[in-house]
């Protein structure tokens, strides 16, 4: 999986780019990227995922997870530019409405 990213300090806001298949053998990878790039404030993390060709129940959990760990640090998690097939892996298991997803940068 490849990661790019790029932090707007004055916004507070961090910026991921993922290309590549969401998968078990990609989680670890993006999960210690992003939990090395949180702050203990008000920031907000944007993961554009129009590149994610491919996202199963490992990456989808480790996306949980760091949704969790971004509150707890008192941030927001925002997913931007995701596939249809990708979307429909977020409908189908209903965590739609437990993300932020903005639907119109598809």
């Amino acid at each position: 999986m490849k990661i790019e990213s790029r932090v707007e300090n004055a916004e507070k806001t961090k910026y991921f780019l993922l290309e590549g298949e969401l998968d078990v053998h990609q989680t670890k990878e993006l999960r210690f990227r992003l939990l090395d790039e949180l702050e203990e404030s008000e920031w907000k993390y944007v993961l554009e995922m129009k590149g994610v060709t491919y996202l199963d129940s490992s990456g989808l959990g480790m996306l949980v997870y760091l949704k969790k760990e971004i509150v707890k640090r008192g941030g927001t998690l925002l997913l931007i530019s995701l596939k249809d097939s990708v979307l429909n892996v977020f409908k189908m298991t209903r965590l739609d409405s437990f993300f932020d997803i903005s639907y119109d940068d598809k």
